[in-house]
């Protein structure tokens, strides 16, 4: 009730200091029309708008001085009661929800599906359960801060099991503090609200965790997983689950992008894979790739062509059936595989082969290790993984080339020898 009041008598102070230093700047004129007629002009310097950041003039006229310098003061008492702005319209909202989502709609034309997901998901999840039914003038800084404290507190007291955070402790309370500040700046560009309190929000720091390990097979678990392959039923299922898996390994791509590969991607002439597209975790092809250079060419071995090509028949051999035609590399009878499901069968896999649950990002970390390993060129491996910056490529993966640091202090001692 105090910052009600205090705010309320802030902005009739600067509206009342306003007025009165235009009234010892009022220039009014007294201007005589050919019929004789006598008007009192003058201009009037209104402020900065707050949305264009521009400077705002208007002009009074009147039939007396004492009329022209009264419409002078309104217009500048009108203008900072509209959010010291001239832009647009107040436009009035019912609550912080329904703001929420005219930000919301607007924000979806914008961005990839993936960012439509994830966000809606913020919104659902965590933002409008805390903010929506508030009414826009209740909202604070102090609110906000609250708010925010318990995410970060959920955040930080959140329980991780293998991995995963406990459902509802999010640590991205950041993120979500990001798109609230975004929600109040669009009221503000609708004239709802006059300031964003979220600005003057301080997120607390995120306790700092012990890293997460980096999950991929060594040489003997990758043998005994491509081996348990090898003995699988000879189904069309495992077909093509073992060519997926394989591939995976083999390319280093991402889950996403390999279930959204068409057949056109594929160059067999050349053999390469062109990756410009990403499937989502409903099934849905999103038409781009995580990031810019994620979107690339990636050369394939011979033996994986020659698996592509095998597993291609197959799936021709299975449609002439049903009398369907895949255009989905990784799918049987159209049936395009969703990653929540195919990520319960892997984990089927990895029991029956007995090794780790690496994860399908396991097999993407594999592949990077044994080409570390092989002393591939680091900038080769960052293309082939699509990383946008060779440091993340270097921070991720160098420590998995366990087999060279004694081969460098091998190679250092002979460097000696031969000074």
């Amino acid at each position: 009730m105090i910052n009600k009041k205090y705010s309320f008598l802030t902005s009739q102070f600067v509206s009342c200091l306003t007025i009165e230093r235009s009234k010892k700047k009022m220039n009014i004129k007294k201007i005589t029309k050919k019929d004789g007629t006598i008007k009192y002009r003058t201009n009037v310097y209104l402020g900065i708008d707050s949305l264009t950041g521009k400077k705002v003039q208007t002009t009074a006229t009147a039939t007396t001085r004492k009329m022209c310098e009264i419409k002078a003061n309104q217009a500048i008492s009108n203008f900072i009661k509209n959010g010291s702005t001239v832009a647009r319209e107040k436009i009035a909202f019912d609550d912080f929800k329904a703001l929420a989502l005219s930000w919301f709609d607007g924000y979806k034309i914008t961005v990839k599906p993936n960012t439509i997901r994830i966000t809606g998901s913020f919104l659902k999840v965590y933002i409008l359960p805390s903010l929506g039914a508030y009414k826009l003038e209740k909202i604070s800084s102090i609110l906000l801060q609250g708010i925010v404290n318990q995410w970060a507190k959920n955040a930080n007291t959140a329980v991780i099991k293998n991995g995963l955070r406990e459902k509802g402790k999010c640590k991205d309370y950041k993120l979500l503090l990001n798109i609230i500040k975004r929600i109040l700046d669009h009221g503000m560009q609708l004239g709802a609200i006059n300031s964003n309190p979220a600005i003057q929000v301080i997120p607390p720091k995120l306790k700092e965790r012990t890293p997460k390990k980096i999950k991929y097979f060594d040489n003997d678990e990758l043998k005994q997983f491509l081996s348990y392959l090898d003995t699988l039923d000879d189904t069309a299922d495992n077909q093509l689950y073992s060519t997926l898996y394989r591939f995976l390994l083999a390319t280093g791509l991402r889950i996403g992008e390999a279930l959204a590969l068409s057949w056109s991607d594929i160059d067999f002439k050349n053999k390469a894979v062109s990756i410009t597209k990403t499937a989502l975790q409903d099934g849905t092809i999103q038409k781009s790739t995580k990031t810019r250079e994620s979107t690339r060419s990636v050369t394939i071995d011979n033996d994986t062509l020659q698996m592509l090509i095998t597993w291609q028949k197959l799936q021709r051999q299975q449609n002439k059936i049903i009398g369907l035609a895949d255009k989905i590399v990784f799918s049987c009878h159209n049936k395009v595989l969703i990653y929540e499901n195919e990520r319960r069968h892997l984990i089927a896999i990895f029991k029956g082969a007995k090794v780790p649950d690496i994860g399908f990002h396991g097999f993407r970390h594999t592949h990077a290790s044994l080409l570390m390993n092989a002393d591939v060129n680091p900038k080769e491996i960052q293309h082939r993984l699509g990383h946008a910056d060779y440091a993340i490529t270097m921070n991720t993966y160098s420590h998995l080339a366990k087999n060279k640091e004694k081969d460098t202090a091998e190679k250092f001692s002979n460097i000696l020898k031969a000074l």
